[in-house]
């Protein structure tokens, strides 16, 4: 094989030598070059530091993809106001969690975000809430809003009250509002954007306020009036079927919400239904129905979410909805019979037959039989 010292001149030699020095991390006056870095790379990612007592995240329920593992508290019951130990709700032993929004939501309350979980009936948006609430032992303040909710709704009314002697006074109404404020806690504004009472509610969904000030009430100092939330414990989340921009599907309520009630929410999450193997795992903690008829179930629950997103028909089934279904197959021993008691009788004419079509389709039964 021939050499290359026998092909070229030594001078060539030199000179591709040289270049090939020149393109290999030597700078032009012989220095070595630093080597080249996007600097959107260079994140210096925080660590958050657990504090005394609290734990990681992993260690109440996974190594997190999308999240630090974060230090959390897990409170005592005793922790809390009696009126506010009330509030804090049970450990439901079928749930199956969400994983992605668990983990967005637990960061956006790290952070004490005004949070808004938005998404399609049935999702599970207050249940997630409700479910972290009852693994860290806080207590759930839900307010569920309409088209009829006014600033008294939030804020109270005066009332008439009568102490020991009889005599009369004049006090603020309380709210789970304003309980929520006075004892701690997570306050759950559900389907906020049905509501046109936003505006009261400004100073309060502002990350570093958190204050809200009472109407006028005799006897009643501003000062008095004032109602600010103890910092660390008490956070703020609103969910609704719509991220705030109005319904364009005609099937729900929902308000087109102004930039500044916008702008002052912190973290907007999207909540999805559950994956099939996610729903399957909570439908056999829930019932004794064997695999056929749960994957018939979530077959059918897809393909009517499947056309509700594509607005060919006017209704959705939930996970509740699924949960309902099974019970009654339980009870009556008839898929068909079942679900129609359960969700099939609220539909329209055009969205029966459309259902019936589905049902044929996977049972291979008419759901009348």
């Amino acid at each position: 094989m021939a050499k290359l010292s026998g092909l070229y001149s030594p001078d060539v030699i030199d000179n591709i030598v040289s270049s090939m020095a020149d393109t290999d991390g030597a700078a032009p006056d012989g220095e070595p070059k630093e080597p080249e870095v996007n600097p959107f790379d260079l994140i210096d990612i925080k660590e958050p530091k657990a504090e005394k007592g609290q734990v990681k995240f992993s260690s109440l329920f996974w190594k997190p993809k999308n999240i630090p593992d974060l230090p959390m508290t897990v409170y005592k019951d005793t922790d809390w106001d009696p009126v506010a130990q009330l509030m804090i709700p049970d450990v439901d032993p079928n749930w199956v969690w969400n994983r992605l929004v668990l983990e967005q939501l637990v960061l956006a309350l790290h952070e004490g975000d005004t949070t808004l979980l938005h998404g399609l009936q049935g999702t599970g948006k207050s249940c997630i809430i409700e479910q972290l609430c009852a693994v860290l032992r806080i207590p759930f303040w839900r307010m569920s809003c309409n088209r009829e909710t006014r600033e008294q709704h939030f804020l109270g009314s005066p009332g008439v009250k009568h102490n020991e002697k009889g005599e009369m006074r004049i006090e603020q109404e309380p709210t789970i509002l304003t309980d929520s404020l006075r004892f701690g806690g997570v306050f759950c504004e559900d389907e906020a954007f049905r509501h046109n009472s936003a505006l009261v509610l400004q100073s309060l969904r502002e990350k570093n306020n958190r204050t809200v000030l009472l109407p006028d009430a005799p006897g009643k100092s501003a000062e008095e009036r004032k109602l600010k939330a103890e910092e660390g414990k008490w956070w703020y989340v609103l969910t609704d079927n719509t991220c705030g921009s109005g319904d364009e599907t005609g099937v729900f309520d929902a308000e087109v919400q102004d930039a500044s009630t916008l702008d002052r929410i912190d973290s907007t999450i999207e909540v999805t239904y559950l994956s099939k193997p996610e729903e399957r795992k909570m439908l056999q903690k829930h019932c004794d129905l064997n695999i056929d008829i749960i994957n018939g179930m979530l077959d059918i629950a897809k393909m009517v979410r499947v056309a509700f997103s594509k607005q060919q028909i006017m209704a959705t089934i939930s996970v509740r909805g699924l949960l309902a279904w099974a019970n009654k197959i339980e009870l009556m021993g008839s898929i068909g019979k079942a679900l129609k008691i359960s969700w099939y009788n609220k539909l329209g004419t055009d969205d029966q037959k459309v259902i019936e079509d589905m049902f044929h389709k996977v049972f291979d039964k008419k759901i009348h039989e």
